[in-house]
């Protein structure tokens, strides 16, 4: 069953098309400091992502530890 709103919400391509009109009106000096927000924002994600991988390897190299710490206690104090 599809959940009706009653709010219509804009296409991908009515948004693009937005967009498109909203640079159409911008100076050559203008459409290039937005590339270059957009280089900036691109260079920000790409340097969170790294981050964020380095940060779930960190995760998942404590995890192996204190399976193994389990497993080592749960083999010297339960299986007697």
């Amino acid at each position: 069953m599809a959940f009706s709103l009653g709010i219509r919400f804009p296409s991908e391509a009515d948004a693009i098309r937005k967009q498109v009109q909203a640079q159409a009106g911008k100076s050559p000096g203008q459409k290039f400091l937005a590339a270059l927000d957009v280089l900036d924002v691109a260079e920000k994600f790409s340097r969170a992502g790294t981050i964020r991988l380095e940060q779930l390897k960190i995760h998942a190299r404590l995890e192996e530890d204190w399976q193994r710490r389990m497993k080592e206690f749960i083999k010297q104090h339960v299986a007697d």
